[in-house]
């Protein structure tokens, strides 16, 4: 097998993500057999397809829904329009886990905000500051309590400057158990945020179905799940599937649909094809 660092990667990912894009557009556009079967699965069947668009490698930016901010990349790797002037948005996955939403704390928190018009309570806010590197004290702290923790895990928090579980439960038992519990109360939000919305403002943006299909031979899965069904799955099985991680000293809280973790000082979350799958059954 072909090594490669995590840079070119990355970079691999990327390409071959969009090359599948084009695939599946191809497969759609020529298999009208294929097609009528999959506008049944996204509860279109009687509909007439006009034009099927992708993002691909020169996928534009849109709106951000933060006032001020840059642009922002859409959640919707393709776009079928039909006759009728409507439209669904379909978000590929080609692998059956990896990088779904990657956000530092600051804009997450002003993204949900902005989305759903609530305010995250200032003490998880200061949670999520502590344990995704966006607070100015977290070293001081790190360094406080380190004899709470192995000295691998003190290093690894310094690297990242971010508290992992068992340092932020023992500097504050009511951030760490804050924390966990406003993932389990939003997680319909969570899950919307990273598959549908983003921090795109206009909802002709959002994707509406998740399509689990690789045509570049990585794996033979066919699933499409439908998201704000999905949401609403993860709402329901929050309680009992959100949990901080056990390794080094708790660096992720298990999501419904797969894990957000550290990475470089950002969330990063992750989705998971098999909690997915079970999930909805």
């Amino acid at each position: 097998m072909e090594h490669r660092d995590r840079a070119s990667g990355w970079k691999h990912a990327k390409l071959s993500g969009h090359k599948n894009e084009e695939l599946l557009k191809n497969f759609l556009d020529e298999d009208k057999k294929y097609r009528k079967e999959f506008l049944k699965r996204i509860n279109c069947k009687d509909k007439k397809v006009k034009n099927i668009t992708i993002g691909g490698l020169h996928e534009t930016d849109v709106e951000n829904i933060i006032p001020g901010a840059r642009k922002t990349k859409s959640k919707t790797d393709m776009k079928i329009f039909y006759d009728d002037n409507t439209q669904t948005n379909i978000s590929i996955k080609k692998s059956l886990s990896g990088q779904v939403y990657f956000v530092s704390a600051e804009i997450f928190i002003e993204c949900f905000e902005k989305h759903f018009d609530k305010q995250i309570p200032e003490d998880v806010k200061r949670a999520i500051k502590l344990f995704w590197a966006s607070a100015d004290d977290a070293l001081d702290i790190i360094e406080k309590y380190k004899q709470y923790d192995n000295e691998k895990n003190y290093k690894l928090q310094v690297k990242h400057k971010s508290l992992n579980a068992n340092i932020l439960k023992v500097y504050d038992k009511n951030l760490y158990e804050a924390l966990l519990k406003w993932f389990i109360e939003n997680a319909y939000e969570v899950a919307f945020l990273s598959f549908a919305s983003g921090a795109a403002k206009n909802a002709d943006e959002w994707s509406d179905y998740i399509w689990y299909k690789n045509l570049i031979g990585e794996n033979k899965i066919d699933d499409v799940f439908d998201i704000r069904k999905l949401c609403k799955k993860c709402s329901k099985v929050a309680s009992e599937t959100t949990m901080y991680g056990s390794s080094n000293g708790g660096t992720t809280i298990q999501l419904p649909f797969g894990f957000v973790q550290w990475h470089q000082k950002k969330l990063q979350f992750h989705h998971d094809y098999s909690k997915i799958s079970d999930l909805m059954g």
